[in-house]
């Protein structure tokens, strides 16, 4: 694939996840029903989210990121562990709730929750391994070696 090519298909996806995130990031779905209104907005939401993605994927494709600063790091760290701990107590009460629900349908809806705090988890405890691992000068080393990684048509 040549690199202006992937920053194109960026660009595109990010402009189709912004018509998502317009389309459902509002309420009047289902006036009364909070929950079929939550989760519509909730995808809506995660568009949003994937917007943000695409938008650092595309700023580092075009050499655009830079490292966090040390005074920062420590701010961030201690956030990060904040909210580790803060997902892990939800994981426990959303499990204990699960196993005594008998409503498939809301068992399936906590489940969802569920997988989702559990990868949010896993992706805050990785953050924070990188984060607290790498200094400044190993963050630019780690984004030559991405930019210089990702193997594009027009790189050859």
């Amino acid at each position: 694939m040549e690199k202006e090519s992937f920053i194109v298909q960026l660009r595109q996806m990010i402009e189709i996840k912004e018509k998502i995130a317009d389309l459902l990031t509002y309420y009047d779905f289902a006036v009364g029903n909070t929950l079929i209104e939550s989760l519509m907005n909730g995808i809506g939401l995660d568009a949003k989210k994937h917007i943000s993605i695409l938008k650092g994927l595309l700023d580092r494709a075009q050499g655009l990121n830079q490292a966090i600063p040390e005074e920062t790091k420590e701010n961030v760290l201690k956030t990060l562990d904040t909210v580790i701990e803060l997902e892990w107590n939800i994981i426990n009460q959303n499990k204990a709730i699960i196993d005594k629900i008998t409503d498939q349908k809301t068992k399936a809806i906590l489940n969802n929750i569920l997988g989702e705090v559990q990868r949010h988890e896993a992706i805050l405890k990785g953050l924070k391994n990188l984060i607290s691992e790498l200094t400044v000068e190993e963050e630019k080393v780690l984004d030559k070696i991405w930019k210089y990684g990702v193997k594009f048509d027009d790189d050859e």
